[in-house]
């Protein structure tokens, strides 16, 4: 179960809740697991960061609160609703606010945007991981003469 997003809260911010129903057929375990789904997209992109305080475990709450994270997985988690029927609802719409999610959580994960969240810590260190080593290098140039 969703610690991070709620069906309520998707019904209050990014679907209408008689869309939701529509889309689930009533069924609140369908939904869920789109929300799930997307939770687990955003961890793909921000595995620096503590992920237990972001999102919480199956027995503690988040202890993080990040507003923007919460309207990422809304909306990639509204993106999935909409895929899975789109009766009266325009995909172009749903698909431009997923396509800027994915791209707001590369722009995290690569250090271009800041969450308010804390960084994870290695077990052995007890250093954050973001201290770690990263490196990066120009396209290899070629010359024409």
């Amino acid at each position: 179960m969703s610690k991070l997003v709620t069906i309520d809260e998707l019904g209050q911010t990014s679907l209408y809740p008689e869309i939701i129903n529509a889309i689930c057929r009533n069924d609140a375990s369908a939904c869920e697991l789109q929300i799930l789904a997307a939770e687990s997209l955003c961890k793909s992109y921000l595995f620096k960061y503590d992920l237990a305080a972001a999102f919480g475990t199956d027995e503690t709450e988040p202890t993080a609160y990040s507003p923007l994270l919460k309207k990422i997985v809304k909306m990639i988690a509204s993106y999935f609703l909409v895929r899975m029927a789109n009766p009266n609802i325009d995909i172009e719409l749903f698909r431009q606010d997923y396509q800027t999610a994915l791209e707001l959580l590369a722009d995290i994960r690569d250090g271009k945007n800041n969450i308010e969240l804390p960084y994870a810590v290695d077990g052995e260190t007890g250093e954050d991981v973001s201290a770690g080593v990263s490196w990066s290098s120009n396209i290899k140039r070629t010359n024409h003469f």
